[in-house]
């Protein structure tokens, strides 16, 4: 009789939160997260009254408030590498595979972890950090948003429910490289050179190439729509090519998982 999955997901959830490592990034995703975006709202409020008209005018508060999420993704993304990676460098990869021989089934209940995961703390780093910069700014006359604007609304709760995008991406690549220091340079990869060398590029691939990658697409969808932010997809567009993102890394996962040696 095989594993029913409920037990496969069980077993993958005390796995991933037993972990002190786990509650360790988690908690420092959190705090960091939060911390870093008070820091850059407390430098705001402090100089407001020496900015300009300009500078006013071109402050976008809601924006600022979450950059903190980026120190945060970051340390997610390495959760959801070490819940692939982990196992192999333990060796608790082969009992794994004795009590679920179906690997596919494996792979399924660790994306749900580690996107369950990234999720209840994504939601938690990004209210704290928007509640945090607001208040910071409110104290200083600086202009400030409410939760209760749309605006404000769709971007927080967007870039919450996209917190495991990445660690989800980072747990496929954990499976396909095996390497804890290989997979965590290719999602860097995939996050950051773009953001830098996009600009270097001609104007051709940043239209129809870099935009379309999973982080280009998740920023469409949570700030796409806020004052400032450079122009991307349609919302409903890049919704769909993040799924299609997720798709391709975890079927590429999946077939280098079922046909590998543990």
């Amino acid at each position: 009789m095989s594993t029913p999955f409920s037990a496969t997901l069980r077993s993958e959830w005390t796995k991933l939160v037993s972990l002190r490592s786990t509650k360790v990034i988690v908690v420092l995703g959190v705090v960091v997260g939060v911390a870093l975006s008070a820091l850059l709202a407390l430098v705001a409020g402090v100089t407001w009254d020496d900015w300009d008209a300009s500078g006013r005018r071109e402050f976008e508060p809601i924006g600022g408030a979450l950059l903190g999420g980026v120190v945060a993704a970051i340390l997610f993304l390495v959760l959801g590498v070490k819940a692939a990676t982990g196992e192999y460098g333990s060796g608790m990869i082969r009992i794994t595979l004795t009590a679920t021989p179906r690997r596919g089934r494996v792979l399924a209940a660790k994306a749900a972890v580690v996107g369950a995961v990234s999720l209840v703390a994504g939601l938690v780093v990004t209210a704290g950090m928007f509640l945090a910069a607001q208040a910071i700014l409110a104290s200083y006359g600086a202009e400030s948003a409410s939760l209760g604007e749309s605006d404000a609304l769709r971007a927080v709760f967007a870039t919450a429910l996209l917190s495991p995008l990445f660690p989800v991406i980072a747990l496929a690549l954990g499976f396909m490289l095996r390497s804890t220091a290989a997979s965590v340079i290719a999602v860097f990869a995939l996050i950051f050179a773009p953001a830098f060398l996009g600009d270097l590029l001609p104007e051709w691939w940043q239209e129809h190439v870099l935009r379309y990658l999973p982080g280009a697409a998740g920023d469409a969808i949570a700030v796409g729509h806020l004052e400032g932010s450079p122009a991307g997809l349609a919302p409903g567009v890049a919704a769909l090519v993040v799924v299609a993102w997720l798709a391709i890394f975890l079927g590429a996962a999946w077939a280098v998982f079922e046909r590998r040696d543990a």
